[in-house]
This record gives C-alpha cells, structure tokens and sequence, in this order.
C-alpha cells in the first residue's frame, strides 16, 4: 500500500443528476481513477435492511469502502451531493488521515439535472423530484461558500475533455 499522501481522493459534489456519475466514469476511463459507486453502496446497503445513522448518513461505510479502495489505487473518486454535513465531512476526515483531497463541484441548471432525474435509466438511490429539488437549492448554497479545487459545469452536450482538463492538473503527484 502506498502512503497515504501519495493517494488522491476526488469528491465530486453536485446536487442529483447533475452528471457526477458520467464524470466519474471520464476519470476512470481517461485518467485511470477508480470509480466507488456510493449509490450502489447505498443501494446494497438498504437491501439489506440497513438504514442511515441519524445524524451522519451512510458516512461509516462509505468512508470504509473509499479507504478500502485506496490500499488499492493510488486514485479514487466518490460522489457526495454536498446537501448535508456528513458529505463534506468525508473530505476533511479523509483528509486528515493524510489522504491529498480535492473537492469538485459538478454542476448544471436546475431544470437541466431535474430533466435528467426524469430519463434515468440507471438505478440509483432513489429520491422524489422535491428532494431533489431541495438537494440542488441547499448543495449549491453550501458549494458557494465551500473551498473547491474544480468546477465542471455539464450543462448542454458533454464534452469529456472539460473533464479531463479540469481533473487531469488535480492529480498532479498522485503515484500511478
């Protein structure tokens, strides 16, 4: 296993439906950054009649399954909507056990990423249109006042190299 500041984590914030799955899956195929799927955590994890700590969420096992990951890959990346407190809280922790962090702000319009909840085919945690109406209006307030090392904005037609020129200096130093 390498040191823990020779890994690189990649939380990429943004309310539902924004695009942070497909960003994710950039940063795999074109710059080898393994993917933890935290919907799919979540998923298996309420099939098996687990349910959400009260005050920090599915938080334990998703930062368990990123540190598993990490004895493995030098880089990874996990998605947080950044609506509640335990999404930020993973950065800062697993930055404290010397894990080089950069947070990400995955974005687009309301509208757009509503009209993407609608046309999923994918499974994913499941959320209303007003959850994920409020989960777009209290993540983007938090993002404003957040210290972000990227922005990717995919709104309209995606455009992989956005992606990967704002992820690609971000791993900058991660062994590999």
């Amino acid at each position: 296993m390498t040191a823990a500041a020779d890994r690189t984590v990649l939380v990429l914030y943004g309310p539902k439906a924004v695009g942070k799955s497909w960003v994710a899956d950039v940063a795999e195929r074109r710059l080898g950054v393994h993917h933890v799927d935290a919907d799919r955590l979540v998923l298996d994890l309420m099939a098996a009649g687990e349910q959400p700590h009260p005050e920090d969420g599915w938080l334990a096992p998703v930062r368990r399954r990123v540190t598993q990951a990490l004895a493995e890959h030098p880089a990874v990346s996990i998605e947080a909507t950044g609506a509640w407190d335990s999404d930020w809280r993973l950065a800062d922790d697993l930055a404290a056990d010397g894990v080089r962090v950069r947070r990400v702000w995955v974005w687009t319009a309301k509208e757009e990423a509503l009209a993407r909840l609608g046309a999923r085919t994918v499974e994913r945690a499941p959320v209303t249109v007003e959850e994920a109406d409020w989960i777009h209006d209290t993540a983007t307030a938090r993002a404003a006042t957040a210290r972000l090392d990227a922005v990717i904005d995919t709104t309209g037609a995606k455009d992989p190299e956005r992606v990967v020129s704002a992820l690609g200096p971000l791993l900058a130093g991660a062994a590999g």
